[in-house]
């Protein structure tokens, strides 16, 4: 993947939960998805923490204890390291018409 793709990247932090994370590919932030009569709003507020490439992208991912992934190569790069199962996510429609993925992991402590 080329590192000319960039991501937005926001980091919570959750007492019980961990280090939640939320990412989206740079030209999703501010858009609006649909799934038949559902809508999802990539907001700026949730997703849009900080600008980065697929180097620091991975390096962030992998520190999660959940993750909320919208977008084509946010969602590849997780799948690419192991965090999402190829078959466990779900699609909407871009303005554009195009198929945009969406997955959530959460790692299970015991």
């Amino acid at each position: 993947m080329s590192n000319k793709i960039k991501f937005w990247v926001r980091e919570y932090r959750h007492p019980q939960i961990g280090i939640i994370i939320a990412a989206c590919d740079e030209d999703l932030l501010g858009e609006t998805l649909k799934k038949g009569t559902l809508d999802i709003y990539v907001s700026p507020n949730f997703y849009g923490g900080k600008l980065v490439d697929s180097d620091e992208l991975m390096v962030i991912l992998r520190k999660a204890d959940s993750l909320n992934l919208i977008g084509e190569h946010v969602v590849k790069i997780a799948e690419d390291i192991g965090l999402i199962h190829s078959e466990a996510k779900i699609f909407f429609r871009g303005k554009d018409g195009r198929k945009i993925p969406h997955a959530q992991m959460i790692k299970m402590k015991f």
